[in-house]
């Protein structure tokens, strides 16, 4: 009796790894999708270029307001650079964890600065806005959205929590306590349901004030781990179901083939996210569950 006891003790951490690995959540190798916008006033078109430990990569070249595509990183401390002609303008360190990224690139004391905002996935039936402060000039103004008052100070680089909206045609503004007229103003900001969106307000220094709007979709880029999962029960062509060990890149490769490109893969698992984000439910493209169904049209 006593070896039989002593046996079942050595089979407990056993079937509680196995127990464990069949509801852990189906996630990536640790990734990060990051997109870079470009929030320095007077400062021309540059490049962004990051190395994660892995090399040196363009993630794109980027003029005043605009922003990269989203592009996959290690989660950790990777080097970050902007070149433009070859010269370098500025370069850091910056931290980032699992999930997406928007990182701002801003002027912090004369000097570049990068802001790190995670991004969330959208909801179903309702859509989710904030809004980031990357104009300096501007102070903390409060924010309005269809006339009412949701921020009552908002400062430089700062970011709202993501705020609630019913889909359809908004109005967003910003101003000055006592001021008369609106700093900023965006009159037909049009929202989805089940998306959610950053509006980056940037500007001044000779450079006019506008809202960037930017869709936080979090469409990922990553890869599974080395070790192979079991293939996904697809009980009709316009549906598959997660099993142990997938991961959104994993099931868009095996749905494409062995020949698939990188390129190619991307596209196809943007796609599945798009029409999967609200039934995944966790909100981050990188953490998706055993058991649940997807539709793939």
């Amino acid at each position: 009796m006593r070896f039989l006891y002593v046996r079942r003790r050595s089979l407990a951490p056993l079937v509680l790894g196995v127990c464990m690995w069949l509801v852990w959540p189906a996630q990536s190798l640790a990734r990060a999708l990051v997109r870079f916008v470009h929030g320095v006033p007077g400062v021309g078109r540059a490049t962004v270029q990051v190395d994660d430990g892995t090399g040196l990569t363009d993630v794109g070249s980027i003029a005043f307001a605009q922003s990269t595509r989203w592009h996959s990183i290690r989660s950790g401390r990777f080097r970050w650079t902007l070149e433009n002609g070859g010269k370098t303008l500025a370069s850091g360190d910056v931290t980032v964890g699992n999930g997406a990224y928007d990182i701002l690139v801003l002027e912090r004391n004369m000097k570049v600065w990068l802001g790190v905002y995670k991004a969330q996935g959208g909801k179903p039936g309702t859509s989710l806005v904030r809004v980031i402060h990357g104009a300096p000039e501007l102070g903390s103004p409060s924010l309005s959205v269809d006339g009412k008052s949701v921020v009552k100070s908002l400062a430089y680089r700062q970011a709202t929590p993501y705020l609630p909206l019913p889909a359809g045609s908004h109005s967003l503004s910003a101003m000055r306590p006592g001021d008369a007229a609106p700093l900023v103003s965006v009159v037909h900001m049009t929202v989805m349901p089940g998306k959610a969106y950053s509006a980056v307000v940037l500007g001044t220094r000779g450079q006019e004030v506008r809202v960037v709007t930017l869709v936080d979709r979090g469409a990922p880029l990553v890869r599974t781990p080395a070790r192979k999962a079991g293939p996904s029960t697809q009980t009709s062509p316009g549906s598959v179901m997660v099993k142990p060990g997938d991961s959104l890149w994993s099931i868009a490769a095996r749905l494409l083939g062995p020949e698939a490109t990188d390129a190619a893969i991307e596209t196809k698992l943007v796609a599945i996210w798009d029409m999967n984000a609200a039934r995944i439910g966790t909100g981050d493209p990188n953490l998706i569950f055993p058991g649940t169904r997807l539709r793939l049209a």
